[in-house]
């Protein structure tokens, strides 16, 4: 009879789930000292136990949980979960070996049809247990054990008498040692047993817990999650697996006894349709009258238990297949109780939100589940199936509510499901889940693991989950997932932040997609509109703050971009010093939609992930921190690319597919930095005018920085963190509302920019970009999300285009300035030498040897002959150097022949040298190096192809 058990298990199984726990030690080599601890937790209880036991101490528990720490008396003993024994045995002992205790105790329990019970070893006799399926009360449980002790005298079962009715007993732990002996003994398992209900084991030994009329001692209150059928329970018994005390009071009514009677009604008084059960069970009843049926019916105070049906006809529940498993007959007709049905509507969360007031979200509506799932009365999954012989079987999926709400087609991920998953203290979780995930055990375990869905049988979950996709299939069609925030469709029919849908007239919900799942909570708002209104309007407290205000007003400008073809306009705020208030500012802005990290993106992120970003916001503000530290080239590609509206095409991580690009995106970006974008560019680019017509600068100022200030910044820093998210919906909305009014209003503020800018066609971007942030401004103000005054911000807005033309137009580089560039930085690669036209040939045919000004370090890139100021430039490392300097190599040397009369020709650059080279194709310059002649020379009148074969030798 070997068994093995963690002693942790064995605990868990004997001791109550409540109160305090007690371990008492005893260590024999300390003269009796002893020790007593509390714990609130079994576990601790076990580790603290072995760790003794370790020290050679012996472990025992308290078999009953405590009301308070530090006490150990019976009087403050609270929950009790078994009835026990120990059997000593010894030469001295009644039982003067194991196996003879062992065959008492089997005597015992058969005499009382006790089951069977679990055994330890305690290494001087034998512990026994019958551990209930819950734990009682010690008050519940006295009576039984006193009882119990009464009857192993009565059947003169030797045990040790002073431990079966004692609540504060302790014995040994499983798994410790006895150490009364020379040789510790262990304290082992010889027989598990299951659990037993208590109240089995109460009319086992004859102890009536329910007083006469064998009703529950309290009025008797069905269970909120359960109803119960009184047709399943005649339906079990007629396949013979019901109650047989049930059918002869149904088949005999005319000879069932008055207390048989009333117990039959004490269960279909609280089954479905009791009323008429009652009277068809009653009716032939010599006794019976529909006023009497009713008046018994009124004063049952509960369903009567399966001991009492025994106890009022004796020999036959004995024999039924359910005894010792239920406490009464209405258990077998038992069902989940549904929840009320409700009007399904998983898309709309929140309310219509009205300008100017906040949005508010609505009650979650749990709708009906497929059949032949149900949502339980307190929530939860159940399904239900009828077997064969018409029986009900009912069992739990999973305890909370999980449910898919729509269908979506996202381009990247496939089919997905939008699942809602209601826990009782996080609240309500939305996920999306990709099709494939939902047929795959693996991945939808693993999935609804990371959503905290924890079952044991993902099977079951499956399939409830795949029959919520095939009705949904064959009831709705599929929505497209928006990818991408902002502007759904080019009609402007719908506006999505975070997990809003914005319309018109009201705000849906907007599931995560693949790119958008990782945003979604940052743009859940926090804090109101007023906070966010103060702290915004900080900026209108001084005058030299229209930088900050056009800034934040970037983020109502960015998604009228949608109405111009330009895809982007940026804006670069640059200085050495702090306290200038440029990253506060753009946080400010971001606060306008949400978070601001959804909207900003920092120096040290990847390039792949900042376009990304800026593909996910699509219309939404997109804001950059500390950008001038990357090299020349990074910043160069970075204007571009932001201008160009797209990503750079790259494939798909495993597999041979290009990577899923979104809609362009159109929006307003801020970036800010320690210098100058366009300077930085010019490092490495002779003329930046490209980058620059793409990105407007702006040199900002210290305006933050004494002691006062800093109490105001900080109170302003706590403000922006705890109040954002509210004024994107009600500005969007009113875009939406007022589109026509709107277009009017931005073409309107175009032409007055560009007229008080005498802007171009060549300034488009910048054009773009400041007609909607002063659009947005004046559109923010009239809805009283901002005070700013528009028309300083206006004046500021124009300040800010003409200082960026200067810029532009400073960069202007004559041919001969680019030339001279070249020159310069190629000056040790140049041959200096004179020339040798006036010489004559020798008569072996070689050149006449000079002796060079200048012989070139490097790669000979050009010929100077110093006699004649004549440059002949290789074409090759001119190309070059061009590329690299982003200068157009056709436009330039078109310059050079119209402007500075340059030629082409044919020249060994290395004549009058000991090399000796093939000519090659030049381009012949006249100009004096060195020299102080700023003027371009005239263009010759020697055209291209005239000059084609000249200084050929």
């Amino acid at each position: 009879m070997g068994a093995i058990m963690d002693t942790r298990i064995f605990l868990r199984k004997i001791l109550p789930r409540q109160g305090v726990y007690v371990l008492w030690c005893n260590n024999p080599e300390l003269n009796r000292y002893t020790r007593t601890l509390s714990f609130e937790d079994i576990d601790e209880l076990a580790a603290q136990a072995t760790e003794y036991d370790k020290q050679g101490w012996d472990a025992y528990f308290a078999l009953s949980t405590f009301k308070e720490e530090g006490t150990r008396k019976a009087a403050d003993a609270s929950h009790i979960k078994a009835l026990f024994l120990d059997i000593d045995v010894g030469e001295d002992k009644p039982h003067t070996n194991k196996a003879h205790a062992l065959r008492e105790l089997k005597r015992f329990c058969s005499v009382l049809e006790l089951p069977k019970p679990m055994l330890l070893d305690s290494g001087g006799g034998i512990h026994t247990y019958w551990s209930f399926t819950d734990s009682v009360s010690v008050t519940d449980w006295k009576p039984v054990a006193d009882k119990f002790k009464a009857l192993c005298a009565e059947h003169k079962f030797q045990i040790d008498t002073a431990v079966p009715a004692d609540a504060a007993r302790v014995l040994r732990i499983l798994g410790t040692h006895n150490y009364k002996f020379d040789t510790p003994t262990p304290v082992k398992l010889l027989q598990d047993a299951p659990a037993v209900d208590f109240d089995f084991l109460a009319d086992k030994l004859g102890v009536n817990l329910i007083p006469v009329p064998k009703i529950a001692e309290a009025i008797y209150e069905p269970p909120k999650d359960r109803i119960f059928s009184f047709k399943n329970i005649l339906a079990k018994t007629q396949a013979g697996k019901g109650c047989e005390q049930l059918r002869s009071i149904v088949l005999h009514q005319e000879g069932t006894e008055e207390p048989l009677w009333r117990a039959g009604l004490s269960i279909v008084k609280y089954c479905e349709n009791a009323d008429r059960h009652a009277h068809n069970i009653s009716q032939d009843h010599a006794e019976y009258t529909p006023e009497l049926t009713q008046q018994k019916l009124d004063l049952i105070q509960g369903p009567y238990r399966c001991g009492t049906f025994d106890e009022l006809r004796p020999d036959v529940c004995i024999h039924c297949p359910n005894w010792g498993k239920i406490k009464s007959p209405i258990s077998l007709g038992a069902r989940f109780a549904p929840a009320t049905p409700a009007t399904p509507d998983p898309n709309t969360l929140f309310s219509d939100t009205t300008v100017g007031k906040e949005t508010t979200l609505s009650e979650h509506v749990i709708p009906s589940y497929p059949r032949p799932y149900f949502r339980g009365a307190s929530g939860g999954i159940y399904v239900r199936s009828v077997g064969s012989d018409g029986e009900i079987d009912e069992r739990a999926i999973y305890h909370n509510d999980l449910y898919i709400t729509k269908r979506l087609v996202d381009i990247e991920a496939g089919e997905s499901v939008v699942c809602r998953l209601h826990l009782p203290k996080d609240g309500v979780r939305e996920f999306t889940m990709p099709l494939t995930a939902v047929t795959s055990r693996e991945e939808f375990r693993k999935t609804m693991s990371m959503q905290g869905v924890a079952v044991t049988r993902p099977e079951d979950l499956i399939q409830y989950m795949t029959t919520w996709v095939n009705e949904l299939q064959a009831s709705t069609t599929a929505d497209v997932a928006h990818r991408q925030f902002g502007w759904v469709d080019e009609k402007c029919s719908a506006f999505v932040v975070g997990d809003k849908e914005i319309r018109a007239d009201k705000i849906k919900y907007n599931p995560p997609s693949t790119p958008t799942a990782s945003l979604i909570a940052r743009f859940e708002p926090k804090g109101t509109l007023d906070g966010w209104k103060s702290m915004a309007n900080f900026y209108t407290t001084r005058s030299d703050l229209a930088m900050h205000q056009y800034v934040v007003c970037t983020a109502f400008g960015s998604p009228l971009m949608h109405f111009f073809p330009q895809n982007a306009c940026a804006l670069h705020l640059h200085s050495e010093i702090s306290g200038c208030g440029k990253t506060a500012a753009m946080r400010v802005a971001a606060s306008v939609w949400g978070f601001d990290k959804a909207l900003m993106v920092e120096e040290n992120d990847t390039d792949a992930m900042k376009f990304n970003r800026a593909e996910v916001l699509h219309n939404l503000p997109f804001y950059v921190d500390e950008l001038t530290n990357h090299k020349s080239e990074k910043l160069s590609n970075l204007a571009y690319q932001l201008s160009s509206g797209q990503q750079r095409g790259r494939m798909s991580g495993g597999s041979n597919l290009e990577r899923v690009r979104g809609e362009p995106w159109k929006f307003l970006t801020v970036t800010t930095g320690n210098a100058s974008v366009i300077e930085r560019i010019a490092l490495e680019k002779q003329a930046p005018k490209a980058e620059a017509q793409r990105m407007m600068e702006w040199p900002a100022q210290k305006v933050f920085g004494s002691t006062a200030e800093k109490r105001d910044t900080d109170l302003f820093d706590e403000a922006v963190e705890a109040n954002y998210g509210h004024a994107g919906i009600i500005f969007i909305q009113h875009v939406m509302q007022n589109l026509d009014e709107v277009k009017v209003k931005l073409k309107e503020v175009q032409q007055r920019v560009d007229t008080e800018a005498g802007l171009t066609s060549e300034n488009r971007f910048w054009s773009a970009g400041v007609a909607c942030t002063l659009t947005g401004a004046i559109i923010a103000k009239q809805l009283g999300l901002i005070e700013y005054d528009t028309k300083a911000l206006f004046r500021w807005a124009i300040s800010l285009l003409k200082h960026n033309m200067d810029s532009v137009n400073n960069m202007g580089v004559s041919v001969r300035q680019t030339l001279n560039e070249y020159l310069n930085e190629n000056f040790n690669n140049i041959l200096m030498i004179k020339s040798t036209d006036d010489l004559r040939k020798q008569a072996n045919g070689l050149d006449s040897l000079v002796i060079p000004d200048a012989l070139p370090k490097g790669k000979l890139v050009a010929r100077y002959e110093t006699d004649l100021q004549q440059v002949y430039l290789a074409p090759k490392p001119l190309k070059v150097w061009c590329g690299a300097q982003q200068v157009n190599y056709s436009s330039f040397v078109n310059d050079l022949i119209k402007k500075m009369g340059a030629k082409r020709g044919k020249m060994r650059l290395t004549k009058g040298t000991q090399f000796r080279t093939d000519a090659q194709h030049v381009l012949i310059v006249k100009m004096k190096i060195g020299g102080d002649d700023e003027q371009d020379v005239s263009a010759s009148n020697t055209s291209a192809g005239e000059s084609e074969g000249a200084m050929e030798e």
